[in-house]
C-alpha cells in the first residue's frame, strides 16, 4: 500500500511539473540557437518613421505596466505597405480587433521566439498553422485617418514563448543591414521629438538592453 501511495505522488508530481513546463515554456531556459532577424518591411520600403521600445507618452504607466512592448513602424503615402515574416516560422495565432477595431493581429512560432505583428490590415490569406519563410509577405500595414491626415502603421515585437521572459529589445537579434537600417531610422528622427527627447534610444525605458547573452 505504501509502494502504491508513492507512486501516486511521484505521478502526480511528474504530471505537475510537465504542467509548469508547458506553462511557462521552459524550454525557453534550455540552450538554443539564438535567432537572426530581418526588418518587417521589403527592403525597397523603409518606414518614414518610428515609436521605440519602451516609451510611456503613449503608452503610460501603469496602464501600459512597462511601457511600450514593441516598435511602431509609420509610413506617411503610398496606397500599400507590405510586411513581411523577420524569420522562418509558423503562424501560431490570429485575431482580428483585439489591438484595433477591424484590425489584424498575428504571431509567428519561430522555436523559442515569437513574431508579433498587430494592427495590420490584413494577413494576405494566411491561417494558424501556415509555415512562413523568412521575407514572405504576412500582411499589410494598417492604414488610419484622422481629421488631418493618413498613414500607415504596424505595432512590431520581438518575444519569448515563455511568459517569464516575455518581450526582448530586438537591436542586437536583427542581421547587420536590418540593424542599421533600423538604427538609420531613428537617428532621422528629430531630436527635439516629445518621445526621442525622453526615450533617445530604440529601446528605452524597461527595456534598454532586454536581450538575451
Amino acid at each position: 500500500m505504501r509502494r502504491r501511495s508513492w507512486w501516486i505522488l511521484a505521478g502526480v508530481a511528474a504530471a505537475a511539473l510537465v504542467g509548469l513546463g508547458v506553462f511557462f515554456q521552459l524550454q525557453a531556459y534550455l540552450p538554443h540557437e539564438r535567432i537572426e532577424i530581418r526588418a518587417p518591411w521589403e527592403s525597397n520600403d523603409t518606414p518614414a518613421s518610428m515609436i521605440p521600445m519602451g516609451e510611456t507618452v503613449y503608452h503610460p504607466k501603469p496602464q501600459v505596466p512597462h511601457g511600450h512592448p514593441g516598435i511602431d513602424f509609420l509610413w506617411t503615402n503610398g496606397t500599400s505597405h507590405a510586411m513581411v515574416a523577420a524569420h522562418d516560422g509558423v503562424v501560431s495565432r490570429i485575431v482580428q480587433g483585439a489591438s484595433e477595431p477591424g484590425k489584424w493581429d498575428m504571431e509567428i512560432r519561430s522555436g523559442v521566439y515569437l513574431l508579433r505583428y498587430k494592427e495590420m490590415d490584413d494577413v494576405n490569406g494566411l491561417g494558424v498553422g501556415a509555415s512562413v519563410r523568412e521575407g514572405d509577405v504576412v500582411g499589410h500595414a494598417g492604414h488610419y485617418c484622422d481629421a488631418q491626415h493618413c498613414w500607415f502603421n504596424v505595432h512590431w515585437e520581438l518575444a519569448s514563448v515563455s511568459l517569464l521572459r516575455d518581450r526582448w529589445c530586438p537591436v542586437t537579434y536583427f542581421d547587420p543591414a536590418s540593424r542599421a537600417a533600423i538604427e538609420s531610422l531613428w537617428d532621422s528622427v528629430p531630436g527635439n521629438d516629445t518621445v526621442k527627447s525622453r526615450f533617445p534610444d530604440v529601446c528605452s525605458g524597461d527595456y534598454a538592453g532586454k536581450a538575451e547573452p
